[in-house]
This record gives structure tokens, sequence and C-alpha cells, in this order.
């Protein structure tokens, strides 16, 4: 009877002292899993949650044009006058003017305000 009870004793020694290391490695391996398992899911709602901002911003923008289109059409614009302002032409800049950091900053800067482009001209372009 006395090694039985020696048995158990060390039994629930061993039990006590690898009981944590067990838990920590079986944590480790099943923490691995799940985020193996979830990356994908991570990754698609992450790509949704983009699409879905994009067309915010898209709804956006064309609810802005909208009105803006609606203001020049109550100011009676003619329609020549409203495509210009709706599509400003770009700012055209020769390779030479696009070289030159000043100039080129207060293209895009003046093409920003405009809500155009700055296009730096091809050869005979200009």
């Amino acid at each position: 009877m006395a090694d039985d009870d020696k048995n158990d004793k060390l039994m629930e020694q061993f039990i006590a002292k690898a009981t944590p290391k067990l838990l920590e490695a079986m944590t480790t391996q099943i923490t691995e899993q799940v985020e193996t398992q979830i990356k994908p899911l991570v990754d698609n709602s992450t790509k949704m949650l983009d699409q879905i901002q994009d067309a915010k911003r898209e709804r956006a923008k064309q609810a802005e044009d909208f009105g803006q289109l609606k203001t020049l059409l109550e100011r009676g614009d003619s329609p020549a006058d409203i495509k210009k302002t709706l599509n400003p032409d770009p700012i055209v800049l020769t390779r030479d003017q696009a070289r030159d950091p000043a100039l080129y900053r207060r293209a895009k800067a003046q093409a920003e305000a405009n809500g155009t482009v700055v296009k730096i001209a091809v050869d005979g372009d200009a």
C-alpha cells in the first residue's frame, strides 16, 4: 500500500509540474492553427471594407458632381460652359517647364484647384 501512496504522490507532483508546460505548448499550437485558419477571413474582410470605402468615396464624388451640375443648370449656363466647368482642360507643361520644380509645383497646385491634372507635353504636342 505504501508503494501505491508513494506512486500517487509522485504522479501528482509530475502532473503539477508538467501541466503548465503542456498548457503552454498546447496554447501556442492552437493559437497558430487558429491564426492560420482565420487569416483568409481577415484578408477577405479587409478587402471588402476597402471596397466599401472606395464605393462610399465614389458615391460622395458623384453626389458632389451632381450638385455642381445642378448649380450650373440653375444658373442657366450654356452647355459648352457647363462642359468646360465639369471637365476642365489639363494644364500642359513642356518637358523643360516640368523640370523646373517651382513651376511644376505651381502648375500642380493650380490643377488641383481647378479639378484637373498636369500633363507633360510629348514633343510636338505643345
